[in-house]
This record gives C-alpha cells, structure tokens and sequence, in this order.
C-alpha cells in the first residue's frame, strides 16, 4: 500500500513539469568496524528535471540475520554556481521500525 501511495505522488509531482522518468536499481552494503552488516537493493521509479529528481520505491534489505522489504526515497538537486563548479544536495529516508533520514552535500568541479 505504501508503495502504490509513493507512486501517486510521484506521478503527481510530475505534472506538468518537464521532467523524464527513469528506474535506477541500486545496491548499497553497509559495514560497522570492518564486519559486513547488511545489503539494501533499492528499486525505484523517479522523475528528474534540469536540477533536480525525486525517486522512491521498495528496498529489499538483506543481513544475516534477517531479511526485510522497506520504503524508501531521495530528493535532490544542483546548482551551478560558475561554469565548472556546481553544488549538490539530497535528503533521504527509509522506513522500518524507526523512520531513517539522511542527508548528503557536495560540491562537484569540472576540469
């Protein structure tokens, strides 16, 4: 169900904005002092405009003790400050017991 409500406001979002769909399946692996912990494979649908996506589906998440399916989405965008240089930013979340929120900013320089 969360799944079908995410969907709805993507395609809402969407609308009537110049924007291209687009799925990217990602796989990320997380370790904490070394040792393996866990592996997430999002799978989502997203919309992205000149300077910015919105994305989100379900995330299969994978660890030895346990496996699991979750919601989870980015929001991003850039800025192009001068011709070589932009600056970057993206929020975003995944569900489970406790709602995770993260966040990532950089800064990107073409030669």
């Amino acid at each position: 169900m969360k799944s079908i409500i995410f969907a709805g406001l993507l395609l809402g979002c969407a609308h009537g904005v110049q924007a291209s769909p687009y799925v990217n399946v990602e796989a990320n692996q997380g370790y904490l002092g070394g040792e393996y912990q866990s592996t997430g494979v999002d799978i989502h649908a997203g919309v992205e405009g000149k300077s910015w996506y919105l994305q989100g589906g379900p995330v299969v998440l994978a660890s030895p003790d346990e496996n699991s399916v979750e919601l989870s989405g980015k929001a991003g965008g850039s800025v192009q400050l001068e011709e070589n240089l932009s600056v970057y930013g993206e929020l975003s979340f995944i569900t489970g017991v406790e709602l995770g929120v993260g966040t990532k900013v950089g800064a990107k320089y073409s030669f």
